[in-house]
């Protein structure tokens, strides 16, 4: 494996073990001492061991806290992460230079940068862009351009997921994606080479399957609701007399296949991403893709 590698796989733990679950044992083994972490919104940069200090109260304020890496690109020492912090603000409360904002209970989800120098396996420097405003918004200690919402609850969520599969994908009435998903809602399969970005997308992969199943039918099976999630177990039949599927011509074939799916909502209480993973495989072959 190149340095180059090297490097991007300790950034990933970077965002996975030190910033996600809060393991300050990282520090320790792959911090130089002369490291420094900087950010616009702080006054002075946090050097060496002193970083565990930002870490420790970022986790104590937002106890759930999860960043997950979207974009990195690498070349010589340095590793630059494009990544999605998301969290609730239930925890203590978050030290800022307006002072200390105590926690109203709100979820956020935030873009930002890192630039990392890493030498010889160690974090040597920092440069951290992150959206500190759209923060302060969501969490409720600035004034938004619309009433902030309130978090919905896992209920509340349930309730759109019953009508993503009993109203748009059963009824066929794809004019619902607009009320219950993002406008840049992302859906990923693991059978497709890219993720689905935007509602659009969702929704001509919708029509997609439509068109080749006809008389498609979803059941979901078992449905489990916490915080900002709502995992579907599911169970779809349908006959295949429509358009070609997965590159397989209509085959008049009665199919049944079983999947989940994984519903995240945003802050707003509309499903932000949508995670699918089916019995692909055993699809194609009720298609007569590999043969009789």
């Amino acid at each position: 494996m190149s340095v180059v590698e090297e490097n991007k796989a300790l950034a990933r733990r970077y965002y996975a073990e030190l910033m996600s679950t809060g393991d300050l044992s990282f520090v320790d083994n792959y911090f130089a001492p002369e490291f420094e972490f900087t950010n616009p919104t702080h006054t002075e940069p946090y050097r060496g061991q002193e970083f565990k200090d930002l870490v420790t109260m970022l986790r104590g304020a937002f106890p759930d806290l999860k960043f997950t890496v979207e974009h990195m690109v690498a070349e010589g020492d340095t590793v630059v992460g494009h990544w999605t912090a998301r969290g609730t603000h239930s925890g203590g409360p978050l030290k800022t230079l307006r002072g200390d904002l105590p926690a109203k209970g709100y979820q956020f989800a935030i873009d930002g940068v890192s630039w990392l120098r890493i030498v010889n396996g160690k974090f040597v420097e920092a440069r951290i862009n992150e959206e500190t405003l759209g923060l302060l918004r969501q969490i409720g200690a600035l004034p938004t351009p619309e009433p902030l919402p309130q978090p919905t609850t896992p209920e509340q969520n349930a309730v759109l997921v019953d009508r993503y599969f009993n109203e748009v994908l059963n009824g066929r009435n794809l004019s619902i994606l607009a009320e219950i998903t993002t406008e840049q809602v992302t859906h990923r399969i693991p059978t497709l080479s890219k993720d689905l970005k935007g509602r659009e997308a969702t929704e001509a992969l919708i029509r997609e399957v439509h068109a080749a199943f006809p008389d498609l039918q979803f059941e979901v099976e078992r449905q489990v609701a916490e915080g900002n999630k709502v995992a579907s177990r599911w169970y779809m039949s349908g006959t295949h007399t429509g358009a070609p599927f997965l590159g397989v011509p209509a085959s008049g074939n009665p199919v049944k296949d079983q999947g989940v799916d994984l519903f995240i909502f945003s802050p707003e209480g509309k499903i932000a991403e949508i995670w699918t993973n089916e019995d692909s495989l055993g699809l194609l072959r009720q298609l007569g893709a590999f043969g009789s």
